[in-house]
């Protein structure tokens, strides 16, 4: 896969331009400090490029990531491409409590059907606020101009502060 934009393409299906790791390499200091400390992170080690990018500060999650691993052993962009679509890799991950991986198997089939950069072209259009700022799978608001987002809702695994 070539291009900046591929590289927002997951192996899973996932959009890698919605996920706050990737998002936060693009925040100015202040709001990036600021959503690594509302996930209990450290900002080093917290941003990332997408999952084909090749860099190597990839979240620890996707860095290890056997979904990716094996597409690329299989020579494919992504799962909707294999003959073994889909396996039981692709439902345990679907289903592991990630409100936004509920979705990967359709995604799947729609990158399939429509190709890689009609999909791409469709993800940056869903996860973009009217005002033109992107937004990532749980922000409620827009950090631009305070809009209410069509997003998954607050991300479930951050728990708020007593």
């Amino acid at each position: 896969m070539t291009g900046k934009v591929d590289e927002l393409l997951a192996a899973c299906g996932l959009y890698c331009g919605a996920c706050y790791h990737y998002r936060a390499s693009f925040y100015d200091s202040g709001r990036l400090s600021a959503e690594a400390a509302r996930r209990g992170r450290v900002v080093e080690g917290f941003t990332c490029r997408g999952c084909r990018s090749g860099t190597l500060y990839i979240h620890d999650g996707c860095a290890r990531c056997a979904i990716r691993a094996c597409a690329d052993e299989k020579g494919i962009p992504h799962c909707g491409l294999c003959a073994e679509f889909p396996c039981g890799r692709l439902r345990a991950f679907q289903h592991d409590g990630r409100v936004h991986h509920l979705e990967i198997l359709t995604q799947l089939e729609r990158l399939r059907e429509a190709g890689s950069e009609r999909w791409l072209a469709g993800q940056v259009r869903r996860w973009q606020c009217a005002c033109g700022e992107s937004y990532t799978w749980y922000e409620e608001t827009c950090p631009n101009c305070g809009t209410p987002l069509d997003s998954y809702g607050a991300d479930p695994t951050i728990k708020p502060h007593s």
